[in-house]
């Protein structure tokens, strides 16, 4: 992040007042808890927050790229009707590697002429991140990745500094909304260049992949090292891992017909490359029949291909995947043995 706008300090009392002002003119999404399962959902009050950094199965992308979304309306007479719903949102304590996610995909979508779902969603949102000091969960491994660290993608960040925050303001948008809803106060700059050298030193022995930044080319010589084969011969093609990743953005597009057959809706859903119906073509032929060539092709997109077109690891080690995989797939197992560094 290059120098913020200003730096504010506020007190956790005031911090939550704030996010109920806001609860006025906007829908706030936060880390809580329903029905004793951590999410990302959308809160009615302050006092929902999980402020505790805990996994979740989904992460904050629903937001703005829902699992199904109906993106036109048309009827017999040839009306076409595009479907943009988008409101005034705010995501509150993003996590550093689902921030590092959202940053892709708004390359992604952003891409060409744009998707103008997606980025009249984004448009309309305010993100506050939240960093954090160490490693979340067993199976999180952002700092293989370097995804521990992110530098935009918001408006502001919050850091936790035991009995008060310190907020990095690093857009405009952010700086207007910290000053209509918020009582804080100037902040120190030096607090948080101690935050961030506290959390250095917990990842003083948990560093990146020694040549990440070679991935590309590693994984291009390596289509056939037999890890594809050990870890396809487990995988079920379920498509769980993919169902829960932050960066995965393939999706299927379907038309429903009205009952009348005189409407319809088009609607676009989540798709994964790992099923197997992904690389059907007319006549049933498939470009990967086979289950390794499926895992293959998740894992190589997200250290190869889209590392190039990205220019970050499209992999944010967030370890949704790991948790969600019935068989125990690990893109980092996977990536450690083709680098060898096991």
């Amino acid at each position: 992040m290059s120098k913020p706008i200003n730096v504010l300090s506020i007190t956790k009392e005031a911090l939550a007042k704030g996010v109920d002002q806001a609860l006025a003119d906007y829908k706030v999404a936060a880390l809580t808890k329903k029905s004793d399962q951590a999410l990302y959902d959308y809160i009615a009050h302050s006092q929902d927050i999980l402020w505790q950094c805990v996994p979740t199965i989904l992460s904050p992308k629903k937001f703005f790229f829902p699992t199904d979304e109906v993106i036109l309306d048309y009827t017999e007479e040839g009306k076409v009707s595009p479907r943009i719903a988008a409101q005034p949102l705010v995501l509150f304590g993003i996590r550093p590697c689902d921030l590092n996610g959202i940053n892709i995909l708004d390359e992604a979508f952003a891409e060409g002429h744009g998707d103008p779902n997606y980025l009249a969603k984004r448009e309309q949102a305010i993100i506050i991140g939240m960093d954090c000091k160490g490693v979340c969960d067993e199976d999180a491994f952002c700092y293989k990745v370097n995804a521990h660290k992110v530098s935009s993608g918001f408006d502001a960040m919050i850091y936790p500094m035991g009995d008060h925050f310190t907020i990095a303001v690093a857009t405009q948008k952010g700086a207007d909304f910290f000053k209509k809803y918020f009582d804080a106060q100037d902040g120190n700059q030096q607090e948080i260049e101690q935050f961030k050298q506290e959390k250095e030193k917990q990842f003083t022995d948990r560093k990146p992949f020694e040549n990440l930044h070679q991935f590309p080319e590693i994984f291009e010589k390596n289509k056939d090292h037999q890890v594809w084969e050990e870890e396809g011969s487990r995988c079920l093609s379920c498509g769980s891992c993919i169902m829960v990743c932050p960066t995965c953005y393939c999706f299927d597009v379907a038309d429903e017909l009205a009952l009348s057959l005189k409407k319809g809706e088009r609607i676009r859903r989540w798709d994964a490359c790992v099923l197997s119906p992904f690389a059907e073509v007319a006549g049933g032929e498939s470009f990967r029949k086979l289950t390794k060539n499926r895992l293959h092709h998740r894992i190589d997109r997200k250290f190869n291909f889209l590392m190039k077109k990205h220019g970050q690891s499209a992999c944010v080690g967030c370890g949704r995947c790991v948790r969600a995989c019935l068989a125990e797939i690990s893109p980092k197992k996977i990536a450690e043995k083709i680098v060898g560094e096991e």
